[in-house]
């Protein structure tokens, strides 16, 4: 049955040829063209478009695949774009850091006040992801315990505890973690703690209720305790009333990314002048 109607398919097709080839002998001689030649020169041309539209698919798609040899080249060109999409996801990542570390040495340079040690990010607990990092500096490279951990953008926390070529870093993001603090702008004394399950991972309490607090103040380090003075730390969000009702805390929202840690900066010492 498929035969006889393909045989029909080709007979019609040799016939409208034919017709074709007639009608351009004889068109040739004549201005205007008949009532039938007009309607299958009508009819005749999509056929015609769409053949060759498929014929130069098909020329384009052999000539490809004779330019590169067959399935099997086309296969090699397909390794070789996986290979490099692979080198070209390593080059984005050696630019990215390289990205990060020219930050923190421009803020070793313009912060000519502290002796800082550049620290890469090599371990954290997935179960405390905001509690503790450690770092691939120890004792051997003068780290000690208690040194504070910064980024350009702010503070990070402090070592607490110190191997040859290792340290552990406390991160103020840590209910452990407390961090002699004030509002920058009224010098207004608190203290920064991290809080744990919460989408704003500071306050600072002891916040007299009269103090001036505002969203977007700034909140610096005070001084007073580890960390060296006016290092920034947050910004505040909200407000609200201690429990006693006599001092207020403040909702902070940090200034550096504690989920995405990679590389930090530790103050080894406060330089004079600084």
């Amino acid at each position: 049955m498929k035969r006889l109607r393909l045989k029909g398919v080709l007979a019609a097709a040799i016939v409208v040829l034919l017709l074709l080839g007639m009608m351009h002998i004889t068109g040739l001689e004549r201005d205007e063209l008949t009532v039938l030649e007009a309607g299958l020169r009508d009819g005749v041309g999509f056929v015609q478009g769409t053949v060759m539209q498929v014929g130069y698919q098909l020329r384009e798609g052999f000539r490809h695949l004779v330019h590169f040899g067959g399935t099997g080249d086309t296969e090699e060109l397909r390794r070789q774009v996986r290979e490099l999409e692979a080198e070209i996801g390593v080059l984005r990542e050696y630019q990215l850091q390289n990205e990060r570390l020219r930050q923190l040495l421009d803020y070793r340079e313009t912060n000519p006040g502290f002796d800082v040690l550049v620290a890469e990010v090599v371990a954290r607990d997935p179960g405390n992801w905001f509690s503790i990092v450690k770092v691939n500096r120890g004792v051997n490279q003068g780290v000690r315990r208690d040194q504070a951990v910064i980024l350009p953008a702010g503070l990070v926390g402090r070592v607490i505890f110190v191997a040859p070529n290792t340290a552990d870093v406390l991160l103020i993001t840590d209910p452990r973690s407390g961090v002699g603090a004030m509002l920058q702008d009224s010098r207004t004394p608190g203290v920064v703690k991290g809080v744990l399950d919460s989408a704003r991972p500071l306050t600072m309490s002891y916040l007299t209720k009269e103090a001036a607090v505002e969203p977007g103040q700034l909140v610096v380090t005070s001084g007073l305790g580890l960390f060296p003075k006016g290092i920034p730390v947050g910004r505040v969000v909200a407000m609200h009333k201690g429990a006693a009702g006599l001092t207020m805390t403040a909702d902070l929202e940090p200034l550096v990314g504690f989920d995405h840690l990679e590389e930090i900066l530790i103050i080894l010492d406060s330089l004079p002048g600084g």
